[in-house]
């Protein structure tokens, strides 16, 4: 086993008792992100099939028994949830043991390295039986033509999922996407060497004191973090003079990067040996400098932390559709939720977990005791970006400068 395996598990099993006990959170969690991401849409969702989100063909079609469809289910997914690259290996069926358990099949995961990646793979033909994208991307699928809603009836967990969040999932009234796990965006910064008595701000990312000690992700999002940083009115539907300014000062910025990652535990294992000492920053990152003891401070910008909600969906001309919802009931479960949040340090949907023992350090960072912390100012929903070409054509200005 080499030292970045060994990171791994000691930064995931650091007090794991008390991270396993931070599941209980998506109660609350869940409830104050559905304020920030409930849907402008009608009917589907929320509460199972009595409130009339079913499948694409209202439950009409006869379908034949599971043990006739050819399994092997293929699950579109980022890496290491479902195949377990950040986790150990013995554990690797918890998101999907009930799956394994009822069906007696063992998904293959076909991995992307981003949202916008994973939609362009399909859009240029590929097809699988389950994707897991973010919610700011839904609409994207469904105009794409590939995708069915879920018979939420076939989902028994479903009823313990938050239903305002589970909302979101909805596009033209139908449950297009069961939304699972959230979590936050913002910077992670080594307190030993960035000045943390200053007002949080997403300017850190841009901060000429830290020139080569900076992280940026490798996706457009940075236009999304520039911009709320810049003051634009609406940092998923700027104007084209919006853009503009966000490219250049992008590009402007872009020498003080050590370098832009794809993987968060890249960005972890940069952090944990000071190579950078600010970054673009999921939970899980903020997970294992607790876990690490390191001086850390997960920042409150100014500009408000943003929210992200992902979930899975069907895709149209899957042969294994009773598989595909025995997987996301598995998802959806209790057990895979504490898992999640054990490992990954992401909230999930699910209701019924149990709070009894939850890190300090977790609460405070993730300010999981504060009842506003998923709401507008202090967070802001990733949403549908209509001009997402543009902003990918810009963003690959902002790369090849």
């Amino acid at each position: 086993m080499n030292e970045n395996e060994l990171d791994r598990i000691f930064a995931q099993n650091t007090d794991r008792r008390g991270f396993m006990k931070l599941a209980g959170m998506t109660t609350f969690g869940a409830a104050l992100l559905a304020a920030c991401k409930k849907a402008d849409t009608g009917g589907g969702g929320g509460g199972g099939a009595a409130t009339g989100a079913t499948g694409a063909t209202g439950g009409t079609v006869v379908r034949p028994p599971i043990e006739e469809e050819p399994g092997g289910l293929q699950v579109f997914d980022w890496s290491g949830y479902g195949n377990g690259d950040y986790y150990p290996k013995e554990e690797k069926s918890f998101l999907w043991g009930q799956y394994l358990e009822n069906t007696g099949d063992t998904p293959e995961f076909v991995l992307f390295e981003n949202d916008d990646a994973g939609y362009t793979k399909v859009a240029a033909g590929a097809s699988y039986d389950v994707v897991h994208p973010c919610g700011y991307k839904y609409r994207d699928w469904v105009d794409l033509g590939v995708m069915q809603p879920w018979d939420t009836s076939l989902i028994p967990n479903f009823g313990n999922l938050n239903p305002d969040l589970v909302q979101s999932g909805v596009v033209d009234g139908q449950q297009y996407f069961i939304p699972l796990d959230w979590g936050f965006i913002a910077p992670l910064v080594n307190a030993d060497h960035v000045d943390t008595s200053e007002e949080d701000t997403f300017g850190v990312l841009f901060d000429e004191r830290y020139e080569g000690k900076i992280a940026w992700v490798d996706t457009l999002n940075m236009f999304h973090v520039a911009g709320l940083f810049l003051g634009v009115s609406n940092p998923y539907d700027m104007t084209d003079e919006e853009l503009v300014e966000v490219r250049d000062f992008l590009i402007s910025k872009k020498p003080l990067v050590r370098f832009l990652w794809n993987q968060s535990y890249d960005f972890w294992l940069a952090f944990k040996k000071d190579e950078v000492w600010a970054g673009y920053s999921w939970p899980d990152t903020v997970g294992y400098a607790e876990g690490a003891g390191k001086n850390y401070k997960y920042l409150q910008p100014k500009e408000g932390r943003i929210s992200w909600v992902c979930g899975m969906g069907l895709f149209a001309d899957t042969d294994n559709y009773l598989h595909a919802h025995e997987y996301v009931d598995s998802w959806a479960s209790t057990k895979a939720a504490e898992f999640l949040l054990a490992y990954y340090y992401y909230g999930h949907t699910n209701t019924l977990v149990d709070l009894s023992v939850v890190s300090p350090g977790i609460i405070e960072a993730l300010s999981l005791d504060d009842p506003t912390a998923l709401a507008p100012p202090k967070a802001i929903p990733e949403s549908y970006t209509p001009r997402r070409d543009l902003y990918a054509q810009y963003w690959a200005e902002v790369l090849a400068s």
